[in-house]
């Protein structure tokens, strides 16, 4: 995994917009039925929900950014900090965890 696509925290751009715009689906259809049942206009419906959506598609991506570079609340992994450039091979995986076993890191 390069670390040129993922953040720190592990969650990649890709995810943050595929979790933005899913939610927004979710999101959006509620807001269309509220307010179709309100006016009972299709084209107001429609013009909402799609102005609503892309709007917040937009500011929900942002808020998500802000919060992840925000370290509040959060615990911090202790092998944060080591820069790995790639996939980790089972065999090294394994290699690793004996060896934080063995100096008493793990159980």
């Amino acid at each position: 995994m390069s670390r040129s696509w993922k953040t720190k925290l592990g969650e990649s751009h890709t995810r943050t917009v595929i979790k933005a715009v899913s939610w927004r689906i979710i999101a959006s259809m509620t807001t269309m039925i509220i307010v179709y049942i309100l006016t009972r206009e299709w084209g107001i419906t429609l013009g909402a929900g799609l102005l609503e959506g892309n709007s917040k598609i937009i500011f929900y991506y942002l808020h998500e950014r802000i919060w992840h570079t925000i370290g509040w609340g959060k615990t911090i992994h202790p092998l944060e900090g080591i820069p790995v450039t790639k996939e980790l091979k089972p065999e090294d995986r394994e290699k690793i965890e004996q060896q934080l076993r063995d100096l008493g890191y793990m159980e």
